[in-house]
C-alpha cells in the first residue's frame, strides 16, 4: 500500500513539473514574439511629442563627432556645441556671477531647477554631517591641525543648513545649467568655444562640452521641458552636471542686470565680445575721475585704427577737437595725415628741408578762473623755463643714457641760466601777461589794441649766448657742459656765420663779401659757418591750430627715426601752449578738446622726457583735455615710478593683445582676474599666430570695469583712414595695382 501511494506521488510530481517547465517556455516564446502595439494613450502622447519636435528640429543631424554635431537646415551645416557648468566658484554674488554668461552673444541658456523634498534634502544632510564628523575623527588621530579647522567650519555650515531646513527657512534644489553655441563653421565655433571658456574663467567658473552626448544635451534645450537622457551602459545622462544650490545661490542664478559698456553721450565703438551689443565710449564720462587714455598694443593689432576711429566719430558725433602728434609713416606721410583731409583738418609736416618750425621757446598766456574772480589771464613763465630746459637737455642726450650726476647738474644749470636771460632781455617777466607784447599792430591787423606780440627766443639765440659764456667760463666743469652743448646743438641752428675770435656775427652777404675772413687781429680770423640739417626747431612758430579746425595733425612721420622722440616732445609742449593750454577752465566756456601722441614708450629711456610728460598730463586734466597716448606694451609704463604714474592717471586703459611673457604685470597693473589676463593673451591681431584677421580686439578698463570689445569700422566712411594696408584698400576700392 504505501508502495503504491509513493508511486502514485512520484507520477504527480512529474506531471507538475512538466507543466511548470511547459508554462516557462510557453512564456518565453511569447515574450520573443513581435505583437503590434495597441493605439492607446501612449501613442497619442508619443505622436503628439513628434509633431512638436517636427516643427522645432532642422531637416537632418549629424552624430558622429563627440564633441559638437552638425545640424542641417535648409541644406545649410550649422555647427552645435553644448556646454555645462562642471565647477562654481566657492561664493556666488548676486546678479555678478552668472549674468556675463548669459549674456553672451550667441549662447542659448537653460537652467533645469528640481526642488528637493523636505525629508531626502535633511537625510543628504545628515549623511553629510556623519562624513564630516568620520573625517574629523581621522584628523584628529593624524593631529591634522589644518585639515580639522576646514572640517569644523564646514561642519558648522553644514549643520546650520540643516537646522534651516528643518525650520522651513531654506531648502535646497539640483540645479542643471546648459549653454548652447551655434555657428556656421567648425573654426568659428572653437574660437567663440574659447572665448565662452575664457568669460567662464574671469567668474572662476569651469565649463566642459558634453562630450558623447551633444545631440542629447541640444533637446534638452528644446522646448520639450525635460532632460533627455542618452543610454551609456548602465548609465543614463544628458551630459549636464548636477549642482546641489540653496535658495540664496538660486537667486543669484537670476539674470537682472546686463554687462554692457554704454555711457550716456558714447560713441558707437564696437561690439561687446560676450554679449555682442553696442559698446558706447565716451573719455568725458561723469564716471571718470580724469580724461587721459592709455592705448597699448602689439604692432598691427588695431591700436592706432582705434584711435583714429574715436577721434573721428566724437569729432562727427560731439564735436570735439584734436590734434595728433603722428610719428608712424604712411607711405611719404604720416598715419594720420588722411584722418586730416577726410576731417577738412590741417596737416602740418616737419622734415629735413622744411620751412615749418616747432620753437622749443614759445609761450603763451593761459586763462585762469575761480568763483570769486571769474576769469582772468595768467603768464606761468617759470613752468615754460623748466619745459625748455627739458626739451633742450633731451635735444643734447639724444637716445643716450643720462651722463654723470655732476655733468648733468652743470648742463641743467647753464642751460636754464641762457633760458632765463633770453627771456629777460626781451622783458617778459613770471606773473605779468602784458610783458609778452610791445607797441605795434599785429601783422594784417587793421582795428586793434595797438599791441603785437614779442619776437620769442630762438635755437639760434640760445645758440650765440652759449658762444658767449663759453669763451668768457673760466670754470673748467662749466667750459666743458658749455662745449657738450654747442656741439650737441649745432645741427639744429638753421644758419649762423660768427668769428670764434672775436665773436663777432655776420650775414650770410657779410660772409661772401668779406670771403670767409673776420678782419679782428693782424691776420684775421676765418668765419664759422653752421648750416644745420635739423633746423626745424630753430626760429618763430609758425604752426596755427585754428579754433575752426576739428583736426590738426603734426606730422613727425617723415624725420630720422632716432629725432622723432626729441621732436615728439617738442611737439607736445607747442600743443601744451596753443592748444592745452587755451581751454578755459570756466566751465561755462571750456570745450572738449583731445590730444593724441603715438608711439610714446619711445621717450620713456629719459627721465626729463617722462617728466615733461607728466607735465603734460597734469595740465591736460586740469584743462578738461583728454590725453591719448599710445605705447606697444603695457610693461612700457614699469621702466619707472614717473612712468607708473601715468599709467595710473589714466582713467581708461585700452589694452590690445600682450606678449605672454607680461601676463603677470598686466594682471597686477590693471587688478585684473586670472581669466580676464588669459583672455587679453589670447586677443587677435598678431600676424605672427596668424589672428590678423581678428584686428581690433580689446580689452577697456574703465575705472575698475572690464568690457571685452570687438572694434568695427564702416568700410564705406572710415576705411580710407583707418586701413593701412595698401591691399586691403584695392580690394576695397576697385583699384589697379600701380
Amino acid at each position: 500500500m504505501n508502495r503504491e501511494i509513493i508511486a502514485i506521488l512520484l507520477i504527480a510530481a512529474s506531471g507538475i513539473l512538466f507543466f511548470v517547465i511547459m508554462a516557462v517556455v510557453i512564456v518565453r516564446l511569447l515574450k520573443n514574439r513581435e505583437k503590434p502595439k495597441p493605439a492607446g494613450e501612449d501613442e497619442k502622447l508619443f505622436r503628439r511629442v513628434s509633431a512638436a519636435r517636427e516643427i522645432v528640429a532642422p531637416d537632418g543631424v549629424d552624430p558622429n563627432p563627440l564633441s559638437y554635431f552638425i545640424l542641417n537646415d535648409a541644406g545649410h551645416d550649422v555647427y552645435v556645441r553644448c556646454f555645462t557648468i562642471d565647477a562654481l566658484p566657492k561664493r556666488t554674488a548676486f546678479a555678478a556671477t552668472f549674468p556675463a554668461l548669459f549674456n553672451s552673444g550667441r549662447m542659448r541658456v537653460s537652467v533645469f531647477i528640481e526642488p528637493l523634498p523636505e525629508s531626502r534634502a535633511a537625510h543628504m544632510l545628515d549623511t553629510t554631517i556623519v562624513e564630516i564628523e568620520t573625517n574629523i575623527i581621522s584628523a584628529e588621530k593624524n593631529y591634522n591641525r589644518n585639515m580639522l579647522r576646514k572640517l569644523n567650519g564646514k561642519l558648522r555650515e553644514t549643520e546650520g543648513w540643516a537646522e534651516r531646513i528643518e525650520t522651513g527657512e531654506n531648502s535646497l534644489y539640483h540645479v542643471y545649467f546648459l549653454f548652447v553655441l551655434m555657428t556656421s563653421s567648425l573654426e568659428e565655433l572653437n574660437y567663440e568655444s574659447d572665448s565662452f571658456r575664457n568669460l567662464a574663467k574671469e567668474k572662476q567658473i569651469t565649463v566642459s562640452a558634453c562630450y558623447g552626448v551633444q545631440p542629447e544635451a541640444f533637446l534638452s534645450g528644446m522646448p520639450l521641458n525635460r532632460r533627455v537622457n542618452a543610454g551609456i551602459g548602465p548609465v543614463k545622462t544628458a551630459g549636464l552636471k548636477r549642482h546641489t544650490m540653496d535658495k540664496l545661490s538660486i537667486s543669484s542664478i537670476f539674470n537682472h542686470t546686463q554687462t554692457d559698456f554704454i555711457h550716456e553721450n558714447g560713441v558707437v565703438l564696437g561690439r561687446n565680445m560676450s554679449s555682442w551689443k553696442p559698446v558706447a565710449y565716451d573719455c568725458y564720462d561723469t564716471s571718470h575721475n580724469g580724461y587721459n587714455v592709455v592705448f597699448c598694443g602689439m604692432t598691427g593689432t588695431g591700436k592706432s585704427a582705434t584711435m583714429k576711429i574715436l577721434a573721428s566719430r566724437y569729432i562727427s558725433k560731439n564735436g570735439y577737437r584734436f590734434v595728433a602728434i603722428d610719428s608712424q609713416a604712411r607711405g611719404n606721410r604720416g598715419e594720420y595725415a588722411m584722418m586730416a583731409d577726410v576731417q577738412c583738418g590741417i596737416n602740418y609736416q616737419i622734415k629735413v628741408g622744411s620751412d615749418i618750425i616747432l620753437n622749443p621757446f614759445e609761450v603763451r598766456e593761459e586763462e585762469e578762473w575761480s568763483e570769486m574772480d571769474g576769469d582772468y589771464m595768467v603768464l606761468k613763465l617759470k613752468d615754460k623755463v623748466e619745459d625748455a630746459r627739458s626739451s633742450l637737455m633731451i635735444m643734447v642726450q639724444g637716445n643716450k643714457g643720462a651722463a654723470d650726476f655732476e655733468l648733468t647738474t652743470y648742463l641743467e644749470r647753464v642751460i636754464t641760466d641762457i633760458i632765463v636771460e633770453l627771456y629777460e632781455e626781451r622783458g617778459i617777466i613770471d606773473g605779468q601777461v602784458d610783458s609778452l607784447f610791445e607797441e605795434g599792430l599785429q601783422e594784417k591787423e587793421i582795428l586793434g589794441s595797438g599791441k603785437r606780440r614779442k619776437t620769442l627766443p630762438t635755437m639760434t639765440d640760445f645758440y650765440k649766448k652759449a658762444l658767449k659764456k663759453e669763451r668768457d667760463n673760466e670754470i673748467r666743469e662749466h667750459k666743458k657742459a658749455y662745449r657738450i652743448l654747442l656741439d650737441s646743438l649745432k645741427e639744429r641752428i638753421r644758419e649762423l656765420y660768427y668769428c670764434p675770435k672775436c665773436l663777432r656775427f655776420y650775414t650770410r652777404k657779410a660772409y661772401e663779401t668779406l670771403k670767409h675772413v673776420c678782419g679782428c687781429g693782424e691776420n684775421g680770423h676765418k668765419i664759422q659757418a653752421i648750416q644745420g640739417v635739423k633746423s626745424y626747431f630753430d626760429g618763430q612758430s609758425n604752426v596755427v591750430i585754428d579754433r575752426n579746425v576739428k583736426f590738426t595733425n603734426i606730422d613727425l612721420s617723415q624725420l630720422p627715426e632716432e629725432e622723432r622722440a626729441v621732436a615728439r616732445l617738442v611737439a607736445l609742449s607747442f600743443v601744451t601752449e596753443h592748444f592745452i593750454k587755451k581751454n578755459a577752465i570756466n566751465p561755462k566756456k571750456m570745450e572738449y578738446m583731445g590730444v593724441i601722441c603715438d608711439e610714446l614708450h619711445e621717450n620713456f629711456k629719459s627721465l626729463p622726457a617722462v617728466q615733461k610728460l607728466d607735465y603734460v598730463s597734469r595740465t591736460s586734466r586740469k584743462r578738461l583735455v583728454s590725453l591719448w597716448t599710445a605705447t606697444q606694451a603695457l610693461k612700457d609704463y614699469q621702466r619707472m615710478p614717473e612712468t607708473e604714474a601715468l599709467l595710473k592717471q589714466a582713467a581708461t586703459k585700452f589694452v590690445f593683445k600682450q606678449d605672454y611673457q607680461d601676463r603677470s604685470w598686466v594682471k597686477e597693473a590693471l587688478n585684473l582676474t586670472n581669466g580676464q589676463a588669459d583672455r587679453i593673451l589670447e586677443l587677435g591681431g598678431d600676424p605672427s599666430d596668424k589672428s590678423e584677421d581678428r584686428k581690433g580686439e580689446v580689452c577697456i578698463v574703465d575705472n575698475g570695469k572690464v568690457c571685452f570689445c570687438k572694434v568695427d569700422y564702416l568700410k564705406a566712411a572710415e576705411a580710407v583712414f583707418v586701413e593701412t594696408d595698401a591691399r586691403t584698400l584695392q580690394a576695397m576700392y576697385g583699384g589697379e595695382a600701380g
